[in-house]
């Protein structure tokens, strides 16, 4: 039958039950501010009348023997951990590229009243002053002055751009021993865990540190995590993987020279030697910016300054100047790119600018045609100079709103599931306290039932 001994056992079981909550509420406080920490909490399970080992009640009456903590639990929900990264990653490339995009536009200065598009109002103002007196050596020294600006401006707008390009090389080229110390560290923690876990041990604190790693690793690339059935996590970033159970694949940086160019290319590639390519994140906005937005964009100058240079040229060499002189260039032919674009020297006498069309003192219908050039499809056939620059103008714009426009959006998405997931995660003191409260009555009912029945077993002893 149930004796003292067996009610004993039941206040004895519950207070080591909730020594293990006390301890856990205390982890769990102590740990609210810690970065990527879960909620941790005890599930408690009854202890059935069939472990009472010889204290069983009759067979009439079952009492069981109390309750018994059996697991450490860590709140967590997957789910809302892969949709956190999944957007993490968009608001991180949409952060980086709104940057760079911002200093794009500053290269460019537009709209201003020294941007890029005054200055090549005032080269064609220029060609105008001179029609209205041809024989103006200041009007002549003017215009050639406006044109050395405008080629000034390209020259740095494209230089710039390069240097940018270098710097956003650079910092690629940073990026991948970031990765492979989280790699290398999540490889380390899945050996931890599998260990740890295999003796039915708690691996939550190891867990969290994992997760924290595959957040981070989310601002940087494109990542995806599989948890295998020995609790180990396989990584891959875009299409490579980079951890699978203890083993971590490290990437590694190969500086190449850029065809046609004397710049350096990092290309970041696996120990196979396959190149990556991230699509998102940091990493992904930085070698989309720097392969593809800056060359396309320096290929629209290119194209803008090599159009310029043969309409111009084109109509100069039909025009006479003061001398007499005719068939001269008026920029170099051979230097029609944004970066070396210049001011031919066949007019630094600036009498030999051709601005009659028929050779006679005081024509100017030359300098009128190289003025209605800017009014003329010379860019493709297709475009006024105008026209081309404030395309290229505008869709730089266009990209810099659409960044910030991402970024405000993948903000607002990513604090909600934040939230949410903090809501499942987060340690709330206020609940905590209220858990603490509930566990301290819960011990001191326990404690109070083992002082009944030690003076009741007293009192037994003493019976005579």
């Amino acid at each position: 039958m149930a004796t003292l001994f067996y009610g004993l056992n039941i206040a004895s079981n519950s207070l080591k039950t909730q020594t293990a909550v006390l301890n856990v509420i205390a982890h769990n406080v102590a740990n609210a501010e810690t970065p990527g920490y879960s909620k941790q909490s005890v599930l408690v399970s009854s202890i059935s009348d069939d472990s009472a080992r010889g204290l069983r009640s009759t067979s009439s009456m079952t009492i069981g023997n109390g309750s018994v903590p059996t697991e450490v639990m860590r709140s967590r929900f997957a789910l809302y951990d892969e949709i956190w990264r999944t957007e993490n990653q968009d608001l991180n490339d949409y952060i980086k590229t709104e940057e760079l995009m911002n200093q794009i536009e500053l290269l460019f200065d537009e709209p201003s009243e020294r941007g890029m598009s005054q200055v090549i109002n005032d080269f064609f103002n220029g060609w105008q002053e001179v029609a209205n007196d041809p024989q103006n050596m200041a009007a002549r020294q003017s215009l050639r002055s406006y044109a050395e600006e405008m080629t000034t401006r390209m020259h740095r707008i494209h230089d710039q751009l390069q240097i940018l390009r270098q710097d956003i090389d650079a910092e690629v080229a940073a990026i991948p021993e970031r990765i492979n110390e989280i790699t290398g560290e999540i490889a380390e923690l899945n050996v931890s865990i599998r260990a740890s876990e295999s003796q039915g041990a708690s691996a939550n604190d190891l867990r969290d540190k994992r997760d924290y790693l595959i957040d981070e690793l989310s601002n940087e690339v494109d990542v995806r995590v599989v948890e295998q059935s020995d609790g180990t996590y396989t990584v891959v970033i875009g299409s490579q993987v980079v951890v699978e159970r203890d083993n971590q694949s490290e990437l590694f940086i190969e500086s190449e020279v850029v065809a046609g160019e004397n710049l350096n290319r990092t290309a970041i590639k696996s120990a196979e030697g396959i190149e990556y390519e991230p699509e998102k994140g940091t990493l992904g906005a930085l070698m989309r910016f720097r392969d593809e937005h800056i060359p396309e964009i320096i290929e629209q100058l290119d194209v803008f300054a090599e159009s310029l240079v043969n309409a111009i040229n084109y109509e100069h060499s039909y025009g006479y100047g003061l001398d007499g002189s005719t068939g001269l260039n008026f920029f170099d032919p051979n230097k029609k790119m944004a970066f070396n674009i210049e001011v031919s020297s066949d007019i630094d006498d600036v009498e030999k600018v051709a601005v009659s069309g028929d050779g006679s003192y005081g024509d100017n219908s030359n300098a009128l045609n190289v003025h209605a050039l800017l009014d003329q499809d010379i860019v493709k056939n297709q475009y006024t100079i105008t026209e081309f620059y404030n395309s290229l103008v505008s869709t730089i714009g266009i990209m810099a709103r659409e960044a910030e426009s991402g970024r405000v959006n993948e903000e607002l998405l990513v604090s909600q599931v934040d939230n949410a997931r903090e809501g499942i995660k987060g340690v709330s003191i206020d609940d905590e306290l209220i858990s603490m409260i509930t566990a301290q009555r819960i011990y001191q009912s326990a404690s109070r039932l083992v002082v009944v029945l030690d003076e009741l077993m007293e009192e037994v002893v003493h019976l005579k």
